[in-house]
């Protein structure tokens, strides 16, 4: 009995012993596995153009009159998209250049008026200092003197009068042409034109529809690269750095779609922000920002969410 309860003993011993060499060997390999170098690191983000996507809306809200261009249409700066009903601002414009064809006449009128007065008053004048000469000598009377003088001040006055007369027309004039200006610009914010050079992506409108000027309804991507715009979590954000290479893959899958090299790291950590499960989410991690321009992006869509895998091992230089 005394032999059966010390070889039981010993099995529990021998037991124990075997498994506090198992749990040895696993803290073991956890902790080689945490002090294990870390080769790259994977990152949320989607796919953009360097100068990201452009969403253009009307200055002026208005009645969509023709349409110019398609989605995946080339643009350039300055090319008409679409124009919106103008009727009243043609009309205003007519309005206002006939008016200002009638103060130019009105003007000109004026002027031709001066002209014919003071011809008048420097005959006045060489009148008068005739009549004083003869005066002088004795040859003429006061009251001729007199008489000539009254003369040469009315056409005086009236040219005076004249000459206001052309300064208030001028002036009604540059106002006319101000006005005309300004409803010219008016009318052109009807005409909606790419402020870049790029590639249409969406236009989310039909003629006759009406447009809100608060309300973006055509996507332009502007010429020039394509990118990944990245985060990266926290606990990594200080091993990215500019030049490292990058690839490119479809969130869960291990094919590379395109390769590419960081270009850009955030000086500072933000909430996430390109993807979240929901709006609202509440999330206590942070992330940095990376950019990753990107070699040949032919595969890829634009907003298309991606997995940055970026090479820490690896920059620009080595």
């Amino acid at each position: 009995m005394k032999q059966l309860i010390y070889c039981c003993i010993l099995l529990t011993a021998f037991a124990g012993c075997a498994d506090h060499s198992k749990d040895q060997d696993a803290a073991t390999k956890n902790q080689a596995k945490q002090n294990s170098p870390v080769s790259e690191v994977v990152g949320i983000g989607k796919i953009i153009p360097e100068g990201d996507i452009i969403q253009l809306s009307s200055a002026v809200n208005g009645i969509v009159e023709y349409i110019y261009k398609n989605e995946n249409d080339s643009v350039k700066t300055g090319e008409l998209i679409l124009e919106l009903q103008h009727y009243v601002e043609d009309a205003q414009v007519s309005q206002l250049s006939a008016e200002i064809n009638t103060q130019i006449e009105q003007v000109k009128a004026d002027e031709a008026a001066i002209e014919e007065y003071q011809a008048k008053y420097d005959n006045a004048l060489a009148q008068l200092g005739r009549l004083q000469s003869l005066f002088d000598k004795g040859a003429e009377t006061q009251q001729a003197v007199d008489d000539a003088a009254t003369i040469v001040k009315g056409f005086k006055s009236n040219l005076n009068r004249l000459r206001d007369n052309v300064l208030v027309s001028k002036s009604k004039l540059a106002e006319t042409q101000g006005a005309l200006d300004v409803s010219k610009k008016q009318r052109e914010q009807k005409f909606i034109r790419s402020p870049i050079r790029g590639k249409l992506l969406e236009i989310s409108t039909l003629v006759g529809s009406a447009i809100d000027n608060k309300t973006a309804f055509v996507q332009i991507s502007p010429q020039g690269r394509t990118i990944a715009d990245c985060e990266i979590d926290e606990l990594f954000a200080d091993k990215i750095a500019d030049g490292q290479k990058a690839w490119i893959r479809i969130p869960g899958s291990l094919d590379t779609l395109a390769t590419g090299t960081v270009y850009f790291t955030a000086g500072f950590l933000k909430k996430k922000s390109l993807f979240t499960d929901q709006a609202g989410e509440k999330e206590d991690r942070r992330v940095r920002e990376i950019k990753v321009v990107l070699d040949k992006p032919e595969k890829l869509l634009l907003n298309e969410r991606v997995e940055c895998v970026i090479e820490l091992k690896s920059t620009k230089n080595n």
